[in-house]
């Protein structure tokens, strides 16, 4: 399997918020959110009859973007094609969501219409993308996975409570095929619960103990909750800062943190990564 050499400076977006293409006041009110990154979708979001009105206004709803990344959710099929035709050479486009993405065919595909500045995610969402999760993350092109929990859940037939050891295995998965394929760590499911900010807390936090590195999120207000679960708090910061002076300064033998932990490779590995989530 094809591995993935190691990202340089990667763009370490934490929220990712999805708003409907043919909506472009709300695109705007996602622009002047605290989202790191605005997905704006052509797929599930869009009814059918609205997708070629929604393409056509991607080009001034790009130009209009002053911070943060701009993304686009793309649909599969013939649909899909269509939107790179819009995408093809389209700037202000920092990345592109492959819904649906089950093979790496479809991956050369989007590849070959998109410049090379444009970071491509692959959202894993049906039983074939899982069973092909390898394949799908050692793709040259790939950055980075999305899991989608509903589509996931509705394509292989389950359903919540019932279905949660099924979403905790994906999630596994999912991480586990990126460190192996060299990807950024990947994105979480959104959480359906507009008005429960607590739940939303409480599962980022979850995600990132298992080493996932953002959430989409479907509302502003999520927005926040969500970059402080994936950013690291003063104590984190501290903790990683003593273990790098200590490893820094030492000569040789057994090391301990501060807080009399020991210090080795490893634990210098998970300091560094947590300096770098608040650069």
């Amino acid at each position: 399997m094809q591995v993935h050499d190691a990202l340089s400076d990667p763009v370490l977006a934490r929220s990712f918020l999805y708003v409907p293409a043919d909506r472009p006041d709300r695109v705007a009110q996602a622009l002047a959110s605290v989202a790191d990154a605005v997905i704006v979708d052509l797929e599930d979001a869009v009814k059918s009859d609205a997708k070629s009105g929604a393409r056509a206004s991607l080009p001034s709803l790009a130009a209009d973007s002053r911070s943060g990344q701009f993304w686009v959710r793309i649909n599969s099929g013939a649909e899909g094609l269509a939107d790179l035709d819009v995408l093809r050479g389209l700037e202000s486009i920092d990345g592109v969501v492959v819904a649906k993405c089950g093979s790496t065919d479809w991956l050369d595909v989007v590849a070959a219409a998109l410049d090379a500045s444009v970071e491509v995610a692959a959202l894993i969402e049906s039983a074939v993308a899982w069973r092909n999760l390898d394949a799908l993350c050692a793709h040259p092109r790939l950055r980075r996975c999305h899991v989608g929990e509903v589509d996931l859940l509705a394509d292989v037939g389950a359903r919540l409570p019932g279905g949660q050891p099924l979403l905790d295995a994906v999630r596994v998965a999912v991480v586990v095929a990126s460190a192996a394929g060299g990807l950024e760590p990947p994105v979480g499911g959104v959480h359906l619960e507009i008005a429960d900010l607590d739940a939303l807390a409480r599962t980022s936090s979850a995600l990132v103990g298992l080493g996932f590195g953002g959430r989409a999120v479907v509302h502003p207000t999520h927005c926040a909750p969500v970059n402080q679960a994936f950013s690291p708090s003063p104590a984190d910061l501290a903790w990683a800062a003593d273990v790098l002076a200590r490893w820094d300064a030492a000569t040789g033998g057994a090391l301990r943190a501060a807080d009399g932990t020991m210090i080795d490779e490893a634990v210098v590995r998970r300091a560094r990564a947590v300096s770098a989530r608040n650069a």
